[in-house]
């Protein structure tokens, strides 16, 4: 289709949405007002509905978080084999999930008085086998060469992208149900950093937003939807982090300095999350990973920024106060 063609394909289907969308002279699809406000009450009308369930698995942490993740590494890979298949990619995802539940188990191992060395070698096991078996699976199921080690890369980043992040969720919150432990307060403060971050990147963007970020990955993003996200991000870590618990039985005891810088690290991790998904989406031909979260797309959606940010808030509470119990 020309350019030309393009455009005006744009603009008729704008009109046929009442108007919701309208064709940049650059190409670029502009979303009105109205239907702006709409998604995003939608998205709102998610996040009531999710948070209580998060909150929950917070809450209990142990074997409750364990099956919450277990489901959520599930379809988060389905969802990534549905993005790939749109792309005609056809990787054994079943290894990357298989090794994803290894590592869940060896965080939940780990909270269970598992010696570290053994727990070491048990995840090199794990590795090494991804490693192996995904070699040999390509190796024996393919007759054509074409495309094999692209799948087998992708079996590995999988594995890595999904799965790997979700045991720190487990190692960060631990085995103690209840609010009176540090793990309770370190992912309740992960997951309001990261909504904070979303949320107001998204709203200083929209009002704000001048400067593109990344507009070859995810043309929406500006550098001042960025500087709005991480300003609230820095605000959610205080409050979390400081506020929060000198007023509650949470003890998480975090200087305010440490807390100022942990939320920017958060919001830099969190937008790379972001990116990275977009890239992933825009790579695959897909606008969203999946339709699980009206409003936010697939899990993946929902997930992206978390994904990288609670590596970021695990190893900087684990420096300084040791991992949860």
């Amino acid at each position: 289709m020309s350019e030309h063609a393009s455009r005006v394909h744009v603009a008729r289907r704008g009109a046929k949405a009442g108007r919701s969308a309208v064709a940049e002279p650059s190409g670029e699809v502009k979303v009105s007002p109205l239907a702006w406000l709409a998604t995003l009450s939608q998205r709102v009308l998610s996040a009531l509905v999710l948070i209580p369930i998060v909150i929950a698995l917070v809450w209990f942490g142990g074997w409750v978080a364990f099956a919450g993740a277990l489901i959520t590494l599930a379809v988060a890979m389905w969802e990534l084999r549905q993005m790939f298949a749109h792309k005609g990619w056809r990787p054994p995802l079943i290894l990357s999930t298989l090794a994803g539940v290894a590592f869940l188990l060896l965080a939940e191992l780990w909270h269970q008085g598992v010696a570290p060395l053994r727990l070491a070698l048990l995840a090199g096991a794990a590795i090494s086998a991804l490693l192996m078996v995904s070699a040999a699976w390509l190796i024996l199921t393919r007759w054509r060469i074409e495309g094999s080690v692209r799948d087998w890369a992708l079996v590995l980043a999988s594995a890595f992208y999904v799965g790997w992040p979700l045991a720190f969720f487990l190692l960060l919150r631990g085995n103690q149900a209840g609010p009176e432990t540090a793990g309770f307060g370190w992912l309740l403060a992960l997951f309001f950093m990261v909504w904070a971050n979303d949320t107001f990147a998204l709203l200083a963007g929209h009002y704000f937003g001048r400067h593109k970020l990344a507009p070859h990955v995810s043309p929406a993003k500006t550098w001042e939807g960025f500087a709005g996200g991480m300003l609230f991000t820095v605000i959610a870590a205080l409050v979390f982090t400081v506020l929060l618990p000198a007023h509650t039985t949470i003890p998480l005891h975090v200087a305010w300095g440490h807390a100022v810088v942990l939320g920017v690290l958060v919001a830099v991790a969190g937008t790379i999350g972001d990116l990275a998904e977009s890239l992933l989406k825009r790579d695959t031909g897909v606008k969203d990973s999946g339709t699980i979260v009206p409003g936010h797309g697939g899990i993946l959606d929902r997930m992206d920024s978390l994904l990288f940010a609670v590596l970021v808030v695990f190893f900087y509470a684990a420096i300084l106060q040791g991992i949860p119990a």
